[in-house]
């Protein structure tokens, strides 16, 4: 495959990717790539442009940016039934790169151009989070609501990159946090009921920008892990928070973890979600995985 269309995040990694994107322009030349590019201009441009590359019939679509980036390159490629219409390749610039450790992908953006030359195609699952209202976002990573969520809606709001902006979401996130009453259900049947601090849905083991909040979680397994952070106080998160870095945070006797197609959240009153970090629409959401949607080069 040496037909490529490429959509290029410059704002990733606080203006890295611009400059990354210029080296890389002339590596993939000299890799006899056939390759056309455009940049984003905003929040939802990646889709946009990916959507149009499938309509055009480029079989293959390329994100650069950052795990932000991804996701919304991989919704632009997806029909309206969650199916692929052209495969995936891979540069990450971003911060976080959770994506690197989920997908099996190089972090090195140089070994990720050369890839798209070299690489196989694999067939990977998804998670689509859908909205009473109709809408619906596919995600690589994960979906979240609660504590999670509310970070990533602060970080939006605030803008800029880099860690800056994301620690102090999580210190504002600290400072206003409180349990919200849940119930979960789990292929059809009721799951769990109580208090929370935060639900992750997880497709991949990593989120967050190298949490590792679902350790067993597989891409292949055609299910997604469910991780229920129970009602932890303030100080409890605090110190709650490194263990998910090692993997270690699933011990803790107010997590509750299961694996299941279809997961439903609703709230006693409206949390906030994301996916892949990308704030979205509050609960109620129902999530379940798309099995080997996703057609990637690695």
């Amino acid at each position: 495959m040496n037909r490529a269309f490429v959509v290029v995040n410059p704002a990733a990694g606080g203006g890295r990717t611009e400059r990354l994107w210029r080296r890389l322009r002339d590596d993939l030349v000299g890799l006899g790539l056939d390759f056309e590019w455009a940049a984003t201009t905003g929040p939802g441009g990646a889709t946009g442009l990916a959507r149009r590359a499938a309509d055009d019939g480029w079989p293959l679509v390329v994100a650069v940016g950052g795990d932000g980036t991804l996701n919304e390159v991989v919704n632009g490629v997806l029909d309206a039934e969650g199916r692929p219409r052209a495969v995936l390749g891979v540069i990450s610039t971003g911060r976080g790169r959770d994506a690197c450790a989920n997908l099996g992908l190089p972090s090195d953006p140089a070994l990720a151009a050369r890839r798209l030359l070299t690489g196989a195609e694999t067939a990977l699952d998804l998670g689509l989070a859908e909205w009473p209202d109709g809408t619906r976002r596919c995600f690589v990573n994960a979906c979240g609501a609660g504590f999670d969520a509310v970070v990533a809606r602060r970080v939006a709001a605030r803008g800029g990159s880099g860690t800056v902006p994301y620690v102090r979401g999580v210190l504002e996130a600290l400072a206003a946090q409180r349990a919200v009453a849940v119930e979960i259900a789990l292929d059809g049947a009721a799951a769990w009921a109580g208090p929370v601090t935060a639900v992750v849905v997880a497709n991949g083991a990593c989120y967050g920008g190298g949490m590792r909040i679902a350790p067993a979680a597989d891409l292949g397994d055609a299910q997604l892990d469910l991780v229920v952070l129970g009602d932890l106080g303030r100080m409890e998160l605090v110190w709650w928070l490194p263990t998910v870095y090692r993997g270690e945070h699933l011990a803790h006797r107010k997590i509750f973890t299961r694996h299941a197609r279809e997961v439903v959240i609703r709230a006693a009153e409206p949390l906030p979600t994301h996916v892949d970090g990308e704030p979205t629409r509050s609960t109620p959401v129902t999530v379940r995985v798309l099995p080997g949607a996703l057609r990637l080069l690695r």
